[in-house]
């Protein structure tokens, strides 16, 4: 385990990273931990193995099962002390955990400030994603989930904004809200768009959502917010052009045209398999 000193101001509630391979997770590890340097909690960073049950046993070939626990840990305390060199207030804890690493971040996020994991794998062969790890914990995660693109320098934005989406739903509404307070915190400006798809009504001229712009503006009074209409594209489309370069996006789970019981809208399913910049999702709390 490592366990870089404290920051004075370290918080309660872990940001929890998903750190799958030393290709991707890197990216993902310092990603959250500057993060964590502008809001003070601090960072637990998992890695899981398999159940010992689904190792082949020695005598047939396998890996001894300490082994890989000794690997993973070696990783872990590598990678910890590398983006700690950067940040040498951060306090990053590191831990190996034995099974599904679904389940394991989905049981942390009940304490969790934060969930963040990397974008699916997509076999370029066939175009095929390999897994669905960042939308299960969508749909599992009391605390809201940052998938992270597997393209570095899409997550490496010295410049841009925070970009919601809104199409007067109530989730997207409260997308809203986090997404003001992301962008005033990491002192950023806020766009705001909403796709219409061809229609000429104005969408912020809605009386909830001018509501809510009306609250987020009075809580964040130096926030510069800019609203966009996209008439051009669908809103999955809009949300990936106008996502592209910015600093994070901030969406709901599923919007106002989902049917009854989805609890993962299309757009929302859509955006995380090829995030244009680190992604947050809205969930439970």
């Amino acid at each position: 385990m490592t366990d870089a000193q404290p920051s004075s101001r370290v918080r309660e509630h872990p940001i929890v990273v998903a750190f799958r391979d030393q290709v991707t997770g890197p990216a993902i590890l310092r990603w959250a931990v500057a993060r964590s340097a502008l809001t003070g909690h601090h960072v637990t960073v998992l890695h899981a193995i398999p159940d010992p049950s689904l190792v082949p046993p020695v005598a047939a070939g396998g890996t001894p099962y300490g082994s890989l626990i000794a690997a993973a840990r070696q990783m872990l305390d590598e990678e910890s002390r590398k983006v700690c060199t950067d940040y040498p207030a951060a306090h990053v804890t590191a831990n190996v955990h034995s099974g599904d690493i679904v389940d394991a971040l989905v049981n942390l996020s009940a304490d969790a400030s934060l969930i963040v994991v990397g974008a699916d794998r997509m076999d370029h062969r066939n175009g095929e994603y390999l897994g669905s790890v960042g939308q299960q914990v969508v749909l599992g995660s009391f605390a809201p989930v940052v998938v992270i693109p597997r393209d570095a320098p899409a997550v490496r934005q010295e410049d841009g904004a925070v970009v919601v989406g809104v199409d007067g739903s109530a989730e997207s509404l409260t997308a809203l809200q986090a997404a003001a307070t992301e962008a005033s915190s990491a002192n950023r400006g806020l766009a705001v768009v909403t796709a219409v798809d061809g229609s000429t009504e104005d969408p912020f001229g809605e009386g909830k959502t001018q509501e809510t712009l009306a609250e987020v503006q009075a809580a964040h009074p130096g926030l510069v917010v800019s609203r966009v209409v996209d008439r051009e594209r669908a809103p999955t489309e809009a949300l990936s052009f106008h996502a592209a370069g910015a600093y994070l996006l901030v969406i709901g789970r599923h919007g106002r045209g989902a049917r009854p019981g989805i609890q993962l809208g299309s757009v929302t399913h859509t955006l995380l398999l090829t995030p244009q910049c680190p992604t947050l999702v809205v969930t439970r709390r």
